[in-house]
């Protein structure tokens, strides 16, 4: 498969970046909404009828202006209430003037004008408001100003826009900081991490996000969903899609069970779970929080939402090697619902990105042509998004090495790289890299796509190792912080230990002296011994956790080695594959093929390595029946009538005895097939068994037409069989050829009692 056409999860992730970005700030518009419910709106309401006099009717028009005035979507009859409740307000606070009564009705008019689109006079009679509360020192309605402030700038996502808000936000911190409010605070902080996150700022979103969720807890505030999902959407950054899904079910839990309008942010929350499997590649989970989404977005009459999340199912499809179904999806989808115009700044043209990826998935390039043009065309838009004008770019250049436009694809390569310099993102520069590779490849300069490759590992390694490290540090604060709440337990244990001592001294005043004498020695030595097998337990605990902790590192990090060195060898067989491409002559293609089989039997054993529940021991059936797959499937030998029968006893070994056998059975194997038979096939059989509980025998035999007359041994000198020979001194065997029937190679070597497995039933083989 060429390079460039390879599916890439990062490409999605660009995309869906901006989805969530969409997403985000439906959610974030409404918040204020939330902060007074249906239900206590028509409680107020009831209040106004002439059976239930109002004890408070200032406050309750207050209440009311502000829920009509910070409705996502106000009908002209809901604007009408807040202005009729505003005047109300002011109609009332006229008799007895209170200074907060008219900021409160300043803020809220503020609102009631933005509301109705009036934006530059809403945004003065806020300004000038915070000027007051300001001289006023009204610290809880300054928090609030300027809460109201960064409203002003969550109609899109410009960089210079973010930075304003988190401006206002950090003023409004400032304020809140000074007051009780803590439900307002924790907003705020979520807020910040919301934005930053955007920024790909993830050290200070996490840090403001735990902010958060401290002052929420402290304020016993349970409507925490829209920060839980927030805390999974981090996590998702960090490649932990585990606690990412953790937090974002329990978002989505405390969401679905609150009588708030919870609606958009259940589709966000679904959209994000999407995310997390499709990560972790169960596709059909991804679908099916994916079709939830999209099932709210159409209930809410949102076709922003829907073309996005329909984008995102469309990506799946492609990932399962399905794009005749995903472009049948996409396609019923534009005829039942019609695609929004004026979406400046949310994921770009979302039908044309993704019709573009089904029909090059489909390698039609006629078709993909005209969406590729209408993408470049949209790049000239200065309103569009930094990262949908990236993944634009990815897109094109995709299209431009598939239809060998080298010189356009080398264009917005250089494009690209450029903004994602300006923009800070690692993850995609390397991704940047790995297309200039394709296109060298394609056009066979072979020395740039190394160098290319090269510079899109060391990218990709960074990261990784950038995030090793943050969750090795996060791990190292809590076990800290668990041990030193182990101490503080211990100490108000003891403490209690001591005063429940000095009370029982106290009662016991009134004995004799002689009894008081005789009590207090014994209290003390009881009391002696106890302290000092507490501390002793306390030692033997400490060191044993210590020492667990250490295992397990050790553990991970060898499992990191033997990740890391099977990727390097997997990159060698790439390297290896893209250049037999390009031969012409036999024996050469023939010799890198013989080097991609060896490279991929010290490839797997790697691969046993770290994905085993150990990393000291190779189950030798295990590996040794994933080998013999590889080469079948790679010689086609059912197409050749060659069946390979395989007879082996559970028998584990060190890594260093695994190795050369893995290589002896590839050469053996590999001549096998190729020397061994005619056409009518015929069946090589593989077994491996123990000898007297200290040697091991590896046998290779077939049933083909044997040896050439005259063969030694001693005097062939073919690759192959030199390195079985050199191999077999290596494990310290006995190697032997016998041409009966055939062909049989043996090797006998010792191994370690304690390497060999014991089971209960003696004949247990593979076949």
């Amino acid at each position: 498969m060429h390079p460039c056409s390879q599916p890439k999860m990062k490409r999605a992730d660009m995309i869906r970046k901006c989805t969530l970005i969409a997403l985000c700030l439906l959610f974030v518009i409404s918040v204020n909404a939330q902060e007074i419910t249906r239900r206590h709106v028509d409680s107020l309401l009831l209040q106004k009828s002439p059976s239930r006099p109002d004890a408070n009717p200032i406050n309750s028009m207050l209440q009311l202006a502000e829920f009509f005035s910070h409705l996502r979507h106000p009908s002209p009859e809901q604007l009408d209430s807040a202005s009729y409740f505003i005047n109300q307000a002011e109609r009332l606070n006229r008799s007895t003037p209170q200074a907060e009564i008219n900021f409160r009705i300043a803020l809220i008019r503020s609102a009631f004008y933005k509301s109705k689109g009036e934006l530059k006079s809403g945004r003065t009679l806020l300004e000038q408001t915070i000027q007051d509360i300001k001289q006023a020192h009204n610290w809880p309605l300054l928090g609030k100003a300027y809460f109201e402030l960064s409203e002003y700038y969550s109609q899109d996502f410009l960089q210079q826009t973010m930075v304003s808000r988190i401006h206002c936000l950090n003023q409004a911190v400032n304020a809140f900081e000074r007051t009780n409010n803590l439900v307002e605070l924790a907003r705020c902080y979520r807020l910040l991490a919301d934005l930053h996150q955007m920024m790909n700022n993830y050290t200070l979103a996490f840090d403001e996000a735990k902010k958060a969720l401290k002052y929420y807890d402290q304020a016993h505030y349970t409507e925490t969903q829209g920060l839980y999902a927030l805390l999974g959407r981090l996590y998702y950054t960090q490649g932990d899609y585990k606690t990412a899904i953790n937090y974002q079910l329990k978002a989505l839990q405390i969401a679905t069970a609150s009588n708030a309008d919870n609606v958009r942010l259940i589709c966000q929350i679904n959209n994000n779970l999407g995310y997390d499997f499709m990560k972790l590649g169960d596709n059909q989970k991804a679908i099916n929080y994916f079709s939830r989404a999209l099932e709210i977005a159409k209930s809410e009459k949102d076709n922003a939402t829907i073309y996005l999340l329909a984008g995102n199912i469309v990506d799946v499809y492609l990932r399962m090697k399905q794009p005749q179904k995903a472009k049948a999806f996409l396609t019923q989808v534009t005829q039942k619902f019609a695609y929004p115009s004026g979406k400046l700044y949310e994921g770009g043209d979302e039908v044309s990105q993704t019709y573009l990826k089904i029909y090059l998935a489909l390698k039609q390039y006629d078709m993909a042509k005209r969406y590729c043009d209408e993408l470049i065309r949209q790049t000239n838009n200065p309103n569009l998004n930094l990262y949908a004008r990236s993944s634009y770019y990815e897109l094109i250049i995709k299209y431009y090495t598939a239809t060998a436009g080298f010189t356009e694809a080398l264009k917005y390569l250089k494009l690209n790289q450029s903004l994602l310099k300006k923009i800070g993102n690692d993850n995609d520069l390397g991704t940047n890299e790995t297309l200039w590779f394709g296109l060298d490849t394609s056009r066979r300069q072979y020395q740039s796509a190394i160098y290319h490759l090269i510079s899109a590992n060391t990218i990709k390694d960074s990261i990784f190792s950038s995030t090793k490290s943050k969750q090795i540090e996060q791990l190292q604060i809590e076990y800290e912080t668990r041990q030193k709440e182990i101490q503080i337990a211990l100490l108000n244990q003891k403490s209690k230990f001591e005063q429940d001592n000095l009370k029982q001294a106290n009662q016991v005043k009134n004995l004799t002296i002689g009894a008081i004498f005789l009590l207090l020695v014994i209290a003390g030595l009881l009391f002696r011994q106890n302290v000092h097998k507490q501390k002793s337990n306390e030692v033997i605990t400490s060191k044993n956790v210590l020492l667990e902790d250490l295992l397990l590192q050790k553990e991970w990090l060898l499992k990191e080695v033997h990740h890391r060195v099977k990727n390097n060898l997997q990159i060698v067989m790439s390297i290896l594959n893209t250049q037999s491409a390009y031969l012409q002559n036999d024996v050469a293609l023939e010799a890198i093929r013989g080097s991609q089989h060896r490279v991929n039997a010290i490839a797997l054993l790697h691969q046993k390595l770290y994905s085993s529940t150990t990393s000291a021991l190779v189950s030798m059936p295990a590996y040794i029946g994933e080998l013999i797959d590889y080469l079948s499937d790679s010689f086609d030998t059912s197409f050749r009538h060659i069946k390979i029968r395989q007879v082996l006893n559970p028998l584990n070994l060190d890594p260093a005895m695994a190795v050369p056998i893995g290589l002896i059975l590839n050469e053996a194997i590999t001549n096998a097939i190729k020397y061994a038979f005619d056409h009518n096939g015929g069946e090589i059989v593989v077994s491996l068994f123990t000898w007297n509980s200290d040697y091991a025998v590896l046998k290779v035999s077939d049933d083909g037409r044997g040896l050439p007359p005259g063969f030694d041994l001693n005097k062939a000198n073919s690759l192959g069989m030199e390195m079985m020979k050199a191999l077999g001194k290596q494990l310290k065997g006995k190697f032997t050829v016998e041409n009966t029937r055939g062909v049989t190679l043996m090797i006998t070597f010792p191994i370690e009692q304690s390497r060999v497995e014991i089971y209960e039933e003696k004949d247990y083989f593979f076949d």
